[in-house]
């Protein structure tokens, strides 16, 4: 399985990663990062948690927020996105690091808690990539990812997104709807995401729940266990 936007990411120009990172913080994105944030802060009190593809770091910003005692680490692919992680999260408060999760760029049994947040489609090869973030996870400890599905709903996630970009402005109107549409056309369903977890060292110790973030019922949320 190649193509499937990896590379383009790691191309992406300065002001497209300003673009996007002026379209991601509109009221639903960051009442998403705040719900996925919660939800990592209820599984981790100290310790290293890396996020996956951070982009700006926004995730990472709210992490900070709800608990100042732990070791925040970011990877992204992009050279854009990782200047734009390290100015918003400036000095030591967090590692920001340019790199791709097939080959982290860390030592084994490193973190206490892996994360990614919608890019996780994106992987050119899945299953390597889920076989590194093993490699990187400490033995009981888990990686949480929070990933849309293409057989969701779509009625209810348009009306969701609709009321969500209520107030918002005319771009964000715009192009939020399409952006996200064209990630619904690209992602797994669900079936598709079971065989890709399947082939790797998370094969016999992972769960799946469909879930609502920011109200919008298109996504995924994965445990994936490594087993002591």
């Amino acid at each position: 399985m190649t193509g499937r936007g990896q590379s383009d990411f790691a191309r992406f120009p300065s002001f497209a990663a300003r673009l996007y990172a002026s379209l991601t913080r509109g009221r639903a994105i960051q009442e998403q990062h705040r719900e996925t944030a919660a939800d990592l802060a209820a599984c981790i009190e100290h310790g290293r948690i890396l996020d996956v593809g951070t982009g700006p770091g926004y995730l990472l910003l709210e992490l900070q927020r709800l608990n100042r005692s732990l070791e925040l680490f970011g990877l992204d692919i992009s050279p854009a996105m990782v200047d734009l992680a390290r100015r918003n999260l400036p000095g030591h408060d967090a590692a920001i690091k340019l790199g791709s999760i097939q080959f982290a760029p860390f030592d084994d049994n490193f973190f206490d808690l892996i994360t990614c947040t919608g890019s996780f489609y994106l992987w050119d090869q899945p299953v390597d990539c889920l076989n590194d973030v093993f490699r990187i996870l400490k033995p009981g400890h888990a990686a949480i990812l929070f990933e849309t599905y293409r057989d969701c709903d779509r009625s209810a996630v348009h009306r969701a997104i609709e009321d969500n970009l209520q107030g918002e402005n005319l771009a964000r109107r715009l192009i939020a709807p399409r952006l996200f549409n064209k990630q619904l056309a690209m992602t797994y369903d669900t079936n598709e995401m079971e065989t890709i977890l399947r082939k790797t060292r998370f094969a016999r110790s992972y769960a799946m729940e469909r879930i609502a973030l920011a109200g919008v019922p298109a996504w995924l949320r994965i445990s994936l266990l490594k087993r002591l």
